[in-house]
């Protein structure tokens, strides 16, 4: 009796048994082409990657004179960007000017001199306001970010009062290196 009774729900159902059937099967078949086929090929990959990165690691290792040698070149490099103290005019010349070019208003500029110990470098500690647009104001962070002495971006405050109108308030603090002498 249970017979029949399967014998009528295969009869009555063979079409959803053999969608069935048809989908073991072709799982069956994705299983071992990716077992046979593409688990040796991802593990030869992974293999291939790993010697990859090992051998890009190792490519950037010198000897201690080399690194010396590169560490006084980079040295150099860094000094020619610190302009002299009496450039300092030129200096905040230049981030008006940037802030002329990006559209955005410099409200009044306040600087501190601090001198660095045991170097001959002066830091210019200078906090201002930077009125724009929210493009412009962006703009000109990133022409700072561009300048070509040696500037730091201490800290960036974003603040707008009216939420109808797009008008940002950037309160920035930069350090400008100089050398001292003339």
């Amino acid at each position: 009796m249970m017979q029949q009774y399967l014998l009528e729900i295969v009869r009555q159902k063979w079409r959803l048994f053999s969608i069935i059937l048809f989908l073991l099967l072709l799982n069956v078949i994705l299983m071992v082409v990716v077992s046979a086929y593409q688990l040796p090929s991802l593990a030869d990959l992974q293999s291939k990657w790993s010697n990859l990165r090992r051998q890009a690691a190792n490519v950037g290792k010198y000897d201690a004179v080399t690194l010396y040698q590169q560490g006084l070149v980079d040295l150099e490099k860094l000094k020619a960007r610190i302009p002299e103290k009496r450039q300092f005019a030129r200096v905040l010349s230049d981030l008006l000017e940037a802030a002329s070019n990006s559209a955005v208003e410099i409200g009044s500029i306040s600087y501190k001199p601090v001198k660095i110990k045991d170097e001959p470098l002066l830091s210019y500690q200078l906090s201002f306001p930077v009125t724009g647009s929210y493009a412009a104001v962006k703009s000109y962070l990133s022409d700072l970010q561009k300048n070509p002495e040696l500037l730091v971006v201490d800290m960036v405050n974003f603040s707008n009062s009216d939420l109808f109108i797009e008008k940002v308030v950037m309160n920035l603090q930069i350090t400008v290196y100089l050398r001292e002498g003339a």
